[in-house]
């Protein structure tokens, strides 16, 4: 099951004002910087104008556990909904997974194995060999940073730096920390980690328009713990278009000779 499912994500195997501080500013801020209240609002309004994300990409992943491609079909309606597919090279279904909350399901058609369970960190990882949580997960695969940008938050912080823009925030028991271009407008990297441990890092390609958003069609994810690298290009990308709620739905298959595989109990 895990093989099978490698393919999938291989990703399933993708802050304004008062709260703002900056300090230690380089002596030449980068060009356009317009000061961390300004970006931080332009960020949070950006995110809040991405609600779904309907997709087609290739991906590739390399890792200790090998290296191989898939074609990926990719919905997600945020904050917690999504349906992933990974297509054979004849375009039908190698495996489905869908999030629905805390809920996982995953199905692979092929082997007739059939798994569902809490959409926990360490389900997520042995389904992609990148353990990453789903709210997290899902933000990267709309093209937004792995936690909400929180305008107020005094714990957020903003730095200029010659090379762009460093932001620094909190969501829960996860921290992140953002790099944009040297304009200081488009986030291009960062890290995702909770407590003292790194998670991932992560890169941002080529953006493009899509309406008031320049969204971004590559990005490149690596696992701090297992090191598997996995990157996803955008063929097509749909925003913010309606999505009925059955498309999130995954029961198990009828047939009576289906492997039933144990994801963890639910919440």
């Amino acid at each position: 099951m895990h093989r099978a499912a490698r393919p999938l994500l291989a990703l399933a195997a993708l802050l304004a004002t008062a709260g703002c501080a900056v300090t230690r500013p380089p002596t030449a801020p980068p060009v356009g910087w317009g000061g961390p209240a300004e970006l931080i609002a332009r960020l949070a309004a950006d995110e809040a104008a991405v609600t779904t994300v309907r997709g087609l990409a290739a991906i590739k992943f390399t890792g200790p556990a090998g290296s191989g491609s898939a074609s990926q079909v990719i919905v997600v309606a945020l904050p917690d909904h999504a349906r992933l597919e990974t297509l054979t090279p004849l375009g039908t279904a190698a495996l489905l997974l869908t999030l629905q909350g805390e809920r996982l399901a995953v199905y692979a058609p092929l082997q007739d194995e059939y798994g569902v369970g809490r959409a926990s960190r360490d389900a997520l990882g042995r389904l992609t060999s990148i353990p990453l949580p789903p709210g997290p997960l899902l933000r990267l695969l709309a093209g937004l940073s792995p936690l909400p940008l929180r305008p107020g938050d005094p714990r957020l912080q903003v730095e200029a730096e010659l090379s762009g823009v460093r932001i620094e925030s909190v969501d829960g028991p996860y921290w992140q920390r953002l790099w944009t271009d040297q304009g200081g407008g488009e986030v291009v990297r960062g890290e995702l980690g909770e407590s003292s441990e790194l998670l991932l890092r992560f890169h941002f390609g080529e953006r493009r328009q899509l309406g008031v958003i320049a969204f971004p069609f590559e990005m490149e994810v690596e696992g701090a713990e297992t090191g598997t690298r996995v990157a996803l290009r955008y063929e097509t990308v749909k925003l913010n278009e309606a999505v009925p709620p059955e498309l999130f739905d995954l029961p198990p298959p009828q047939s009576g000779h289906t492997r039933r595989i144990d994801l963890g109990a639910l919440p």
